[in-house]
This record gives C-alpha cells, sequence and structure tokens, in this order.
C-alpha cells in the first residue's frame, strides 16, 4: 500500500453515493469504509451509489472475502436502502472478476456496469426515479450536464 492509495466517499450530492477506489487500499481503508458505508445505511433513507474503480488496482483475495462477509452480515439492510449501483470499471481483468464474484454472489440490489462515469449517472438517475425520486435525480443529471433520455414503452 503507497500514500496514494485510498477510498473516498463523497455524499455531496445525496441520495447518490460515490466511493472512489484508488490504488489497492489496505485492509484498515477498507474497513473504514464499510464503517463508514455502515453510516449512510443508518440513515434509514434509500440512495444509489457508484463505485469508482478506474484507478484502483486489482483487489487482494482476502479483500474480496471481507466485501463478500460485509454483504452477507448487511443484506437485509443493503436490500432496504440502496436501490441501484453502478460500477465503472476500466479494466478487462477487473471486470472479469466482478462478473465471476457476482456470478457467484449476486448484489442484493439493481446492479450495472459501465466503463464511463456519464453512465454510470444516467443508470442511477433512472433508478433514483425509479423509487420515487424523480427530484434528486433531476438534479443529480443537471450537475453533471445529463439530459434525461425518452424511454421505450
Amino acid at each position: 500500500m503507497g500514500i496514494s492509495d485510498f477510498i473516498s466517499l463523497d455524499d455531496s450530492l445525496w441520495p447518490l453515493l460515490i466511493a472512489k477506489f484508488v490504488g489497492q487500499p489496505s485492509l484498515q481503508q477498507q474497513e473504514e469504509y464499510f464503517s463508514r458505508l455502515l453510516d449512510y445505511l443508518g440513515r434509514e433513507e434509500q440512495f444509489v451509489g457508484i463505485l469508482d474503480t478506474r484507478q484502483v488496482r486489482m483487489m487482494t483475495a482476502e479483500h474480496r472475502q471481507r466485501l463478500t462477509e460485509f454483504m452477507e452480515k448487511h443484506d437485509a439492510l443493503i436490500r432496504a436502502r440502496c436501490v441501484g449501483c453502478a460500477a465503472v470499471i476500466t479494466s478487462p481483468v477487473m471486470q472479469l472478476v466482478a462478473s465471476l464474484v457476482l456470478y457467484f454472489r449476486p448484489m442484493p440490489f439493481p446492479y450495472y456496469s459501465t466503463s464511463t462515469l456519464p453512465e454510470a449517472v444516467r443508470w442511477t438517475a433512472r433508478c433514483l426515479e425509479d423509487a420515487g425520486h424523480q427530484p434528486d435525480a433531476s438534479r443529480i443529471r443537471q450537475h453533471y450536464g445529463l439530459h434525461v433520455e425518452k424511454r421505450a414503452g
């Protein structure tokens, strides 16, 4: 782990929570991330998440195991609060690992993977709309300069 390895959480556009992963955060940093995530889950408000992994190195087996344990332990709370999560993944290897992990342990909420942040924002805004949070979805799209797409049907 280097000094530039970290996980940050940005809630400035709540109910959009953006987690940015850089380098290879330590197990302690991952535990701090879980602790902060529990604080957000404790707000008793629905939200959407974006996992920005564009600058992360491969997760270790121990990181993946701890993530699985966290998801299993807090499954009911996560299902109740998180109405969707998009992952921004640019590494083909990371995409393959994520696909394999999700095959064996599907997320307890709608999940989308993309290679761009704008597409992740569009998708999570739709999740907010579908959950009845239209004003928040509009505010988030406006912040990113995105327009509402017309849906088929």
